[in-house]
């Protein structure tokens, strides 16, 4: 009913219901289960009041990163080439940038309140590789009603898409999360992944293919192959480069 009032399309307005329910439970969590809701420190730790300026061009310069390389090595291979889209460049870029910033503060931070902002600095007395792998398991989960109840989500062949699925969403989890703990802050995460959700689609109208299904599904697309070894790679080096700040930062705080 709510869905035939906004006057949305099922498919989308299912999706747009959906995206909302990780902060509808971290509300719930907050105000009615733990009721931290009504301290200034759990409102706090959901990371919401610092910025992490220092890792903004890692959130989206390294994330963005990632899916131009794995275009790139599909437009270098008989698979796939290079094309300038009817919009232009200049014309898709800016709508990719607008893309980031509109999703950013809406409904990607609907998700990361919900996975990084709350469910991740809960975890952490797990210890931090095993919280990582918790919260993105359960975030790939999350997705499925996407996947199994909804056509804006296609994956083609279940049987090679989900295992792609889930591990890119685990390895994305690492990136994310790492720059979670180690600003405090949940908007490097939101950029980052708002960077990958937008790019994926943004370098699909610059790639040209007569097998779409293997090059922008399974290859390069939102949980290609290509973008699956990107993850790894980048969640291994930023493991590294931010070690030091890793081990001494807490939920929700600024690393020293």
């Amino acid at each position: 009913m709510l869905i035939k009032a906004l006057g949305l399309p099922p498919g989308l307005g299912l999706a747009a219901l959906w995206m909302c329910t990780p902060t509808v439970a971290t509300l719930i969590m907050l105000l009615v289960v733990t009721r931290e809701g009504y301290t200034k420190e759990g409102w706090k730790s959901l990371g919401l009041h610092r910025l992490g300026l220092n890792v903004w061009w890692i959130a989206f310069g390294v994330t963005l990163l990632i899916t131009v390389a794995a275009s790139a090595i599909v437009w270098a291979t008989p698979l796939a080439s290079f094309r300038v889209p009817e919009m232009g460049i200049v014309g898709t870029l800016v709508d990719f940038l607008i893309e980031v910033v509109l999703i950013t503060l809406t409904v990607v931070l609907f998700e990361e309140i919900g996975m990084r902002g709350y469910l991740l600095p809960k975890l952490l007395s797990l210890g931090r590789t095993r919280a990582l792998t918790l919260s993105g398991l359960v975030w790939a989960t999350w997705h499925m009603p996407f996947i199994l109840l909804t056509p804006l989500f296609p994956v083609g062949n279940k049987l090679i898409s989900l295992p792609l699925f889930y591990g890119t969403i685990v390895a994305a989890s690492f990136i994310f999360g790492y720059l979670r703990i180690y600003t405090g802050s949940v908007w490097p995460a939101s950029i980052a992944h708002s960077v990958h959700n937008a790019a994926w689609g943004v370098l699909g109208a610059f790639t040209a293919t007569s097998s779409p299904v293997i090059v922008n599904l399974y290859l390069a697309g939102d949980f290609g192959i290509l973008i699956l070894v990107g993850a790894m790679i980048v969640a291994i080096w930023l493991a590294h480069y931010l070690r030091s700040g890793l081990d001494q930062a807490q939920p929700g705080r600024a690393t020293p």
